[in-house]
């Protein structure tokens, strides 16, 4: 299963995935406010989003997969392994944290207080709205803003699946502090750092991919 990050809609990602289906069944999704998920007119948090997939999940019959959360969607799988850990045989975490970087947060509620910053902030990120089936403009400030307003940290210590956390060096919004408390909140994880920044699943899937297939397979054989 890959949860895709804030704004993010599977028709433009599934391609870069497409290697994993030589091995394993895809689930892909669009969370809600983005692609053609309902985009409510609500307040979004991560833990909303979260058993939004665990009833997706519920619904078309999925006892438990490997959950792979790419950004937000890593927020999303904390969370999704924190309170129902008989649902992730294996837990992939990429450009993730389980916060939000205080310099950014400052920025983003500055900007969503103040119109004329809101909208350059909307068009700073307007590749987002050039998506086939794009967020709207309030649904992905929705999303952007339950994103800054995750605390996962209290979540990690109840992670019972083994966890890779895939993140990139040069990613200013999981800078390498996060990433450290990631790593040291979890019991069973492995960590691989790629000399990269905050979309390299998107610019070189590759990178992701065959660090995932080898942690999946892995997990796969201690099972057997």
């Amino acid at each position: 299963m890959i949860i895709w990050g804030m704004g993010g809609e599977i028709s433009t990602f599934v391609d870069y995935m497409d290697s994993l289906d030589k091995d394993y069944k895809l689930i892909f999704f669009d969370n809600r406010g983005t692609g053609r998920t309902d985009m409510p007119d609500e307040h979004y948090s991560i833990e909303m989003m979260a058993e939004d997939t665990i009833s997706l999940i519920d619904e078309i019959g999925i006892k438990s997969a490997h959950v792979l959360g790419i950004s937000m969607g890593s927020r999303i799988a904390i969370v999704m392994a924190a309170k129902h850990p008989e649902r992730v045989k294996s837990l992939i975490l990429n450009v993730a944290a389980a916060g939000f970087p205080d310099m950014y947060k400052s920025i983003l509620d500055v900007s969503l207080e103040n119109m004329d910053l809101r909208e350059k902030l909307l068009r700073k990120t307007g590749i987002v709205f050039i998506q086939k089936y794009p967020p709207n403009p309030e649904s992905f400030l929705r999303q952007l803003k339950a994103m800054a307003d995750f605390n996962g940290r209290d979540y990690l210590g109840k992670i019972k699946a083994s966890t890779l956390i895939i993140n990139g060096t040069k990613d200013q919004l999981a800078p390498m502090e996060l990433t450290e408390e990631l790593a040291l909140g979890i019991s069973d994880v492995k960590l691989v750092l790629v000399d990269e920044g905050h979309y390299f699943a998107a610019l070189k899937p590759e990178l992701l991919i065959k660090h995932s297939l080898e942690f999946m397979k892995e997990i796969e054989t201690k099972t057997v």
